[in-house]
């Protein structure tokens, strides 16, 4: 939730990285903005990355696959959602995830990460970033059974915005912490914690 989201300075060489790996990846079909979407991405791709290793969490970095961007303590999948915004996060904010890929997108859990914009400076300038929140993540049965289906073109009345693409919106509050997060992954390191478990 976002008051225990985890902040974290964006420094300017995680920008130049995370720009150069964007320009390497195709624009999607079906992105609204090309370029800058990749290049948002990339960037929570990258913190989340760092969360992981900063709090001795094992993980393969899985994004050459087009289901997930990680699997995490070799047993869960785990696809990374980064927006960016020109404010902090807040607890009545929503977080999305597009419908366009989500019947093949299917990781077993959504990390959501917000980034905090410039909004004087251009698009043209990869350094208009300054931090990045990593509010919380989210299992996808509870998304479906929780988040609301948001339409393209139709406007949320509570906030004005209108969504470009279809998606599915959940809030912060029904998020897992980050604390909730790193638990479930420790717990699924142990010896038995992925018994269960399969990996698509």
């Amino acid at each position: 939730m976002a008051e225990t989201y985890a902040s974290y300075p964006l420094t300017k060489e995680m920008l130049r990285a995370a720009y150069e790996r964007a320009n390497a990846l195709p624009e999607y079909e079906y992105s609204h903005r090309k370029l800058q979407a990749n290049f948002v991405g990339c960037i929570g791709e990258l913190v989340m990355a760092d969360f992981l290793r900063r709090n001795n969490i094992q993980f393969t970095d899985d994004r050459h696959h087009t289901t997930r961007d990680f699997l995490v303590s070799n047993c869960i999948t785990l696809d990374v959602k980064t927006k960016d915004r020109t404010v902090r996060p807040r607890r009545n904010y929503d977080n999305s995830v597009p419908l366009y890929n989500h019947e093949h997108q299917r990781p077993d859990y959504y990390y959501f990460v917000s980034l905090l914009r410039d909004r004087k400076r251009p698009v043209s300038d990869i350094f208009r970033f300054s931090h990045a929140f990593i509010v919380g993540g989210i299992d996808i049965a509870t998304l479906e059974a929780k988040g609301r289906v948001w339409e393209a073109n139709e406007t949320d009345s509570d906030n004005g915005t209108t969504f470009w693409t279809s998606c599915i919106n959940v809030s912060m509050a029904d998020l897992l912490s980050n604390k909730e997060m790193l638990s479930i992954f420790k717990a699924a390191a142990k010896p038995d914690g992925a018994a269960n478990r399969t990996v698509s």
